[in-house]
């Protein structure tokens, strides 16, 4: 209707005005044509609105047969599970941040400054730090995943806390030793030397300019987020004891805890930043605030000194890759990240050369999440294997090297393969698993792509809301609670399954996270997705699920990351799936021998940006978490 009213606004309206010669003839074919048009767009119009609805029981797909007569299900969700959040279509660039004002700030910075993708992720991921300060922020870590275009070269950088010198790997044994609040519970934080370094890779503007949004922020205040007020309201039970904690999340004119609207300032933390940012990186690690930073952590019964700051490094790596049926490169960060279980799952799968028929029709669906699901499995089934190897024996080293050789391998992937049955699953000790998982928690994920074709994945964490809960009354730094992502000797998880050695404490050593920021790139050297996820162990299913999603079954960013999630992570032996999965995909999943429970909404949040050819980028930032991308 809308192209008739169109054709009616062009060829009928101008008439007196600029076409006062044209005969009585052509005045009627146009009429005709007009209302031959309004017929067809009315009969189209009446066939999509009784397909509309001929739905699924808000299952969030609807159904339909396909030309072979079988049942289909059509995987884009309904108007029952579809999100409100916004896809953005940029030509040149963008930024998707899980806080709007972060996206934009970014964007600014490349669009408005001239700064290069690198610049945008810092000053973006510095800014995110603030409006969801509980869950990053520089009092934490990071991986980082970066493609440099010109050279088609693609780095990673490891910027994961560190256990102090003072560790040890039975330090959390007693039940008096909290490895999840409190000082102990603090790791060397990273995330400054991890944002520098990747400066040095790629960054344009100068260092301090980067920092002025998020000193603009503090000082001036900013709108709390829906998000940073949940985190608030569920953390009041550790306010009692942790009182910076307390001071900061109460609005002094209200006197009650911050809620979403409410106008939020850190003076402490605006002046920290400020010397970072006139600084250097130093003034953190080995300078003018290193002093008070030991200080702040000290106080409250933490063991990191002015020693572990100065000897901390952020490492720049070689990234973990496979190649995917269609010559796509995936890139991600290795251990002690979860790219290689990232790659490990897109490794076992890639061989069934998944399309968009592999979902044409209810029984195809079936099988491909099936198979998706054992994909899962079989990757779990090693992540317990990897770890930092930077402070172990070169026979260990040896060990992760092996390891994540034939996690990448084709081989490999060809013989898990092997071992998946279409028609059924197994019980957990088919898949070989020698340990338990240690959960890890929090964090936000940043994806950026440049005006130049550079691309930046970073996620960032401090782990649990508000870290150890430890606030620096110097520094106003919220600090991580990283130590807790270790292992502890003699101890089970609720399943019963022995904590992994690979993962024990050492000084100088970096726990193992799910975290696994990765960037796709085409044949022709060109970004096809940048991607990655925020919510622990969930963080790497949800990155697979976007990848598998986008490029293998087509789908857009914002229908790939809205979509109903579903996780396995072996142990515990049962599939999560969200509210709103097809309820045929459930049943069939069930009739395969799956546990399935079912899940309100997935924990994991997404931020993807999609690029198909030139100036077709498209960016979605997770309505889970009320973000919002920018870009131009």
């Amino acid at each position: 209707m809308l192209f008739c009213y169109y054709v009616c606004l062009h060829f009928c309206l101008p008439i007196p005005i600029h076409c006062r010669g044209i005969s009585k003839n052509r005045l009627l074919i146009v009429a005709a044509v007009v209302i031959v048009l309004a017929i067809i767009a009315l009969g189209l119009g009446l066939g999509l609105t009784l397909n509309r609805g001929d739905s699924n029981g808000g299952q969030g797909s609807s159904c339909h047969m396909n030309q072979d007569g079988e049942q289909t299900t059509t995987p884009k969700p309904n108007n029952d599970t579809e999100s409100p959040s916004i896809e953005g279509h940029y030509r040149f660039a963008t930024v998707a941040a899980d806080a709007a004002e972060c996206s934009t700030i970014g964007t600014e910075i490349m669009a408005r400054d001239g700064g290069s993708a690198i610049d945008a992720a810092i000053a973006a991921i510095l800014c995110v730090g603030i409006h969801n300060a509980m869950s990053c922020g520089i009092g934490g870590g990071h991986f980082l995943t970066y493609y440099q275009r010109s050279t088609r070269k693609v780095y990673t950088i490891l910027a994961r806390e560190m256990a102090p010198q003072n560790a040890s790997e039975n330090m959390f044994v007693s039940a008096n030793v909290s490895s999840q609040h409190g000082g102990m519970s603090i790791g060397v934080p990273g995330e400054i030397k991890g944002l520098y370094e990747a400066w040095k890779l790629g960054g344009k503007l100068p260092w301090y300019r980067l920092f002025q949004p998020a000193i603009k922020l503090c000082k001036e205040g900013f709108k709390v987020g829906r998000s940073l007020a949940s985190a608030i309201n569920s953390t009041v039970k550790f306010y009692s004891n942790y009182t910076n904690l307390r001071e900061l999340v109460t609005n002094p004119v209200t006197k009650t805890y911050y809620k979403e609207g409410d106008t939020m300032t850190r003076p402490k933390l605006a002046r920290t930043l400020e010397i970072i940012a006139n600084e250097g990186p130093d003034a953190f690690y080995n300078g003018s605030l290193s002093e008070n930073i030991t200080l702040d952590i000290q106080d409250a019964g933490g063991i990191i000194t002015m020693e572990d700051l100065m000897k901390y490094t952020a490492i720049k790596k070689e990234p973990l890759n496979i190649t995917l049926y269609d010559q796509s490169v995936v890139f991600a960060p290795p251990p002690p990240s979860s790219g290689a279980v990232y790659l490990f799952i897109l490794n076992i799968l890639n061989g069934y050369n998944f399309t968009e028929r592999s979902i044409a029709n209810d029984r195809d669906a079936i099988l491909f999440w099936h198979r998706v699901v054992e994909g899962f499995k079989h990757a779990y089934s090693l992540r317990t294997q990897l770890a930092d190897d930077a402070v172990e024996s070169d026979s260990f080293k040896q060990y992760i090297k092996e390891l994540v050789h034939n996690m990448t391998s084709l081989g490999y992937g060809q013989l898990k393969r092997s071992k998946i049955d279409d028609n059924f699953t197994f019980g957990t000790d088919y898949y070989e698993p020698k340990f338990g998982s240690k959960d890890d928690h929090g964090t936000s994920h940043l994806s950026v792509l440049g005006p130049n074709g550079d691309a930046v994945a970073v996620t960032s964490t401090i782990n649990l809301f508000f870290g150890s809960k430890v606030v620096g009354s110097r520094t106003g730094i919220i600090f991580n609670d990283e130590m807790d992502d270790f292992s502890t000797p003699n101890t089970t998880n609720a399943f019963g399954v022995p904590a992994s050695p690979s993962n024990f404490i050492k000084p100088g050593k970096r726990p193992f996270s799910s975290m696994s920021p990765s960037i796709i790139i085409d044949s022709e050297g060109e970004v096809r997705l940048v991607v990655g996820a925020s919510g622990g162990t969930l963080i790497t299913t949800a990155t697979a699920l976007v990848t598998m999603e986008t490029l293998w079954l087509k789908w857009g960013i914002k229908q790939a990351i809205d979509y109903p999630r579903i996780h396995h992570q072996l142990v515990p032996a049962r599939v999560d799936i969200d509210q709103g999965f097809p309820q045929v995909i459930i049943d069939g999943l069930r009739a395969k021998g799956h546990n399935v429970t079912m899940k309100p909404s997935a924990d994991s949040r997404v931020q993807g940006i999609l690029q198909r050819g030139k100036d077709n980028i498209y960016a979605n930032s997770d309505y889970r978490k009320f973000g919002v991308p920018d870009g131009y």
